[in-house]
């Protein structure tokens, strides 16, 4: 009797472990499937690491923040939503930068960027990051489940309308109200917030938009970046040196997106203007958060 018991616990355990709902469930992507996978991230610019058919945390945090970008579910896995999504994200690339669409970002494909790069005065890198993707027309943040409402919305756009204008050698920039023949950054953020409606006086020094924040309530801290939304300012640099301020385009994944005046171009970094950057929404960046 205890051999014929064994033999069914055994018969029966065999059988739970073929159930197709338990083999399902521990299906993982092939070797391959994430070697594509990094492949198209790093072409994409997000970053996966080393091309190794591992889905280590590099590979799965640059999956989470595509996936979060696509209107995904964000888990972080290479299933076969994710890789036809990056597929077709790719095949956009190549097909406006005129090389076969495969989905695959092949030594081609980053060449063919890198060459439209060149004639369009973006840094040729031969990666499809989100300047190069904005201007090839391919919709990198998918607006159904990204896009701002309200006043975050108006922030946002009002701030996007100033991308591209530059100060002059003395740090003016003529024709603006917020040009302070200085360090502009906070009279550049403050005056979007005046634009939006948002009752904020004009200020011109970082550290006194911190004062106002948290004097009204509006400070959320190094602690609390997770937060962020589009149309909140944000600061740059530590409790003994905030040195920056900006206005939070979007969030993907751990990454912020900040339009900021008295800002580098990434293209001409001798150029001081309004861009839209992009930085890890981490501590180490960023003191901390106004909110709306």
């Amino acid at each position: 009797m205890r051999r014929t018991s064994v033999l069914g616990a055994l018969a029966i355990l065999g059988a739970m472990v073929f159930l197709p709902g338990v083999a399902s469930a521990a299906t993982t992507a092939t070797t391959s499937d994430i070697k594509l996978a990094q492949t198209d991230l790093n072409g994409l610019d997000y970053n996966a690491g080393t091309v190794d058919g591992i889905a280590g945390a590099q590979t799965r945090a640059a999956t989470s923040a595509f996936q979060s970008d696509q209107c995904l579910t964000v888990d972080g896995a290479i299933g076969p939503d994710t890789l036809g999504r990056l597929r077709t994200v790719v095949g956009q690339v190549q097909t406006a930068v005129g090389v076969p669409s495969d989905g695959t970002y092949t030594l081609s494909t980053t060449n063919a960027v890198k060459a439209y790069q060149t004639a369009h005065d973006l840094v040729a890198d031969g990666i499809a990051g989100s300047m190069t993707m904005a201007a090839l027309g391919v919709e990198r943040i998918v607006a159904s489940c990204h896009s701002p409402s309200g006043t975050g919305a108006a922030v946002v756009q009002i701030a996007k309308n100033e991308i591209g204008t530059v100060a002059d050698a003395n740090r003016c920039v003529p024709g603006k109200p917020y040009s302070i023949c200085n360090e502009w950054c906070a009279a550049f953020a403050t005056w979007v917030w005046r634009t939006a409606g948002i009752d904020i006086p004009k200020i011109n020094y970082v550290p006194s938009v911190y004062d106002w924040a948290v004097a009204h309530n509006k400070w959320y801290g190094t602690s609390q970046l997770s937060l962020a939304q589009p149309g909140y300012l944000i600061i740059f640099g530590s409790a003994n040196n905030r040195y920056h301020i900006g206005v939070v385009d979007h969030v993907s994944g751990s990454t912020v997106y900040v339009i900021s005046g008295n800002t580098t171009n990434p293209s001409k970094p001798s150029q001081y203007g309004v861009f839209d950057k992009s930085y890890p929404l981490s501590g180490s960046t960023f003191y901390g958060l106004v909110h709306l």
